[in-house]
C-alpha cells in the first residue's frame, strides 16, 4: 500500500469509528477505505430478498468501489436508502422483477439523486434499458442518474440525466 493509500485508509478508519450508537458499523475495507454503516432507523425491505440485497450492495460498494456508504434513517415516508459521494441513492433489487415492476421502481427512484439497480442471478440489463427508454419517450424527465450492479459488485453508469436543460 502506498503512503497516499495508507493516509486515505487511516482517515476512513477514523471516520468509520466516529459513528455513534445510532449507527451499526457493518463493514470496513482496509485497502480501499470503503465502509458501510446502517442507521438503526433504516427500514430494510422485507419483501423478497430486498433487505438482504440492499445490505449486499452496501458492502460491495465499500469493498469493490471504495465507497463510504451510510444507510439513512427512514420515517413514515420512505426516502433514499443510502448516501455516499455526497449524494443520495436508492437501491432497487430486480433479480425476479418483471418490466412493470422495473418501471415502478424507476419512477420511485426519483426521490434520490441516483438509483442503483441490482441483480444477482438473472441478467436484467436489457429490461432496465428498455424501461428507461419507454419512460423517456413518455416525457418523464425527472429520472435520476441510473446505475446498475451485478453480482460482481462493480457499479456501472447506465443512464445520466442531462443537466441544465429547461
Amino acid at each position: 500500500m502506498t503512503t497516499k493509500q495508507q493516509k486515505v485508509s487511516d482517515e476512513a478508519f477514523q471516520r468509520y469509528h466516529s459513528y455513534n450508537s445510532e449507527w451499526k458499523k457493518e463493514y470496513f475495507d482496509e485497502f480501499s477505505g470503503g465502509f458501510c454503516v446502517y442507521h438503526r432507523q433504516h427500514k430494510f425491505s422485507k419483501t423478497g430478498d430486498g433487505g438482504k440485497a440492499e445490505k449486499a450492495v452496501g458492502i460491495m460498494l465499500a469493498k469493490y468501489n471504495g465507497k463510504r456508504v451510510e444507510f439513512l434513517p427512514e420515517g413514515e415516508k420512505k426516502g433514499p436508502d443510502v448516501r455516499f459521494d455526497e449524494l443520495t441513492w436508492d437501491i432497487k433489487y430486480i433479480d425476479n422483477a418483471n418490466v412493470n415492476t422495473i418501471r415502478k421502481y424507476l419512477l420511485d427512484a426519483t426521490k434520490a439523486d441516483n438509483a442503483i439497480f441490482y441483480w444477482n442471478k438473472n441478467e436484467k440489463l436489457n429490461d432496465l434499458n428498455n424501461e428507461i427508454g419507454r419512460l423517456l419517450k413518455g416525457q418523464i424527465n425527472n429520472l435520476p442518474d441510473i446505475y446498475y450492479m451485478g453480482k460482481n459488485g462493480i457499479l456501472k453508469l447506465l443512464w445520466k440525466k442531462q443537466r441544465g436543460l429547461k
